[in-house]
């Protein structure tokens, strides 16, 4: 025979027999504001992600396109790659943590769990390793260890206060004392806007003077690469800046300055690997605003072959000649004019009239 238990429903129950997420003791109630607390979390999680598919196809892009790089630059990208994915995945066990495993718990979702290395941490040792190839690259630009020294120590200094804000949040144990964390984080943020604003003017600056000095057919390239640089810089001060804002501006809601900072690392890491791979272009004569410069000379009639000097461009010969007969022949030249991330060409920039375009011996002459 079938026996039955009757079990008393939950308000009937006395406290000792009630589950730990059913205790008024335990949980604290849900406040009328819960939407300022978990829709700027929210947000920062799903743009950490959408940065994150972004970073996979860059990276997919520059493997792809870029197989000779220097090992040095390789490690670069690939380090970075390294330590977005890292974050992503810290960030999803936040998520987890608050919205999953303490769904409704809001003791939980005042945790700061993992929260207090993936983004202060993580961004200020991005940013940190960015700026410092920045700096790097304005020193072989200029030669001097002035203004890039300077501007290093300055990211030097942001980096450091990142990580003395993770620290200090990881000690508090809870996102709502954010606010508490004035100084790090101030100096975090104005710190990481001051350097990304220095080099994108030095090296503004910079390449402008190049541009001047550069022959007709390679002004075009480098305009390209100082918008892009500029861009980017301007984007990731800009990011800083508007936490910043919100931070001082809004103290009441410590949340709302989770979306920009959670995605300064992976802004830092999109922006130098899309400046990587925007260096090479290639098209035909029939495409002249790119970085493509396809010369025909009229000459008799030859077999096809081709070859590459070391650092020089491929030149092809075609035989265009019909079965027997004499017909004439063209030999194609292509010269790819490749940069590197800042604008400079890797080599391939001619040294003599005879490598030439005649719109370049024009503007020499001049």
């Amino acid at each position: 025979m079938t026996s039955f238990r009757y079990l008393a429903p939950p308000s009937l129950l006395p406290s000792s027999r009630l589950p730990r997420a059913m205790s008024a003791s335990t949980a604290p109630p849900i406040p009328l504001d819960i939407a300022f607390i978990t829709g700027p979390t929210m947000v920062g999680i799903c743009l950490s992600w959408g940065l994150a598919g972004v970073m996979v196809v860059q990276i997919y892009n520059y493997f792809e396109a870029f197989p000779r790089d220097p090992p040095f630059v390789k490690a670069l990208v690939y380090t970075l790659a390294a330590l977005d994915a890292v974050q992503t995945a810290m960030v999803t066990a936040d998520a987890f943590h608050w919205f999953v495993f303490g769904f409704g718990d809001m003791a939980r979702l005042n945790d700061t769990f993992l929260n207090s290395w993936d983004v202060p941490v993580l961004d200020a040792i991005i940013s940190l390793v960015v700026q410092a190839f920045y700096c790097w690259r304005i020193w072989y630009l200029r030669k001097s260890y002035v203004i890039p020294g300077a501007i290093l120590l300055v990211a030097l200094l942001q980096c450091g206060a990142g990580i003395a804000t993770g620290v200090r949040a990881h000690q508090l144990g809870k996102i709502s004392l954010i606010g508490t964390e004035v100084a790090q984080q101030t100096i975090w943020l104005v710190g990481g806007a001051i350097a990304d604003v220095s080099i994108a003017g030095v090296l503004s600056w910079t390449l402008l003077h190049e541009r001047n000095g550069s022959l007709a057919s390679t002004r075009g390239l480098i305009t390209r690469a100082l918008r892009l640089i500029v861009e980017t810089n301007a984007l990731t001060a800009s990011v800083a800046v508007i936490a910043l804002i919100l931070y001082w501006g809004v103290p009441s809601q410590p949340t709302l300055v989770v979306p920009p900072t959670a995605i300064m690392g992976k802004l830092y890491t999109n922006c130098l690997v899309a400046v990587f791979n925007s260096r090479s272009k290639r098209v035909d004569d029939k495409q002249s605003s790119h970085g493509m410069q396809s010369i025909n000379l009229p000459l008799p009639r030859t077999p096809r072959f081709s070859a590459r000097r070391s650092g020089s461009s491929p030149v092809s010969v075609d035989g265009l000649g019909g079965g027997g007969g004499g017909g004439g022949g063209r030999v194609h030249v292509v010269k790819q004019i490749e940069l590197d991330n800042m604008g400079v060409d890797m080599g391939t920039r001619p040294e003599s009239e005879a490598d030439m375009t005649s719109e370049d011996i024009e503007s020499r002459k001049h």
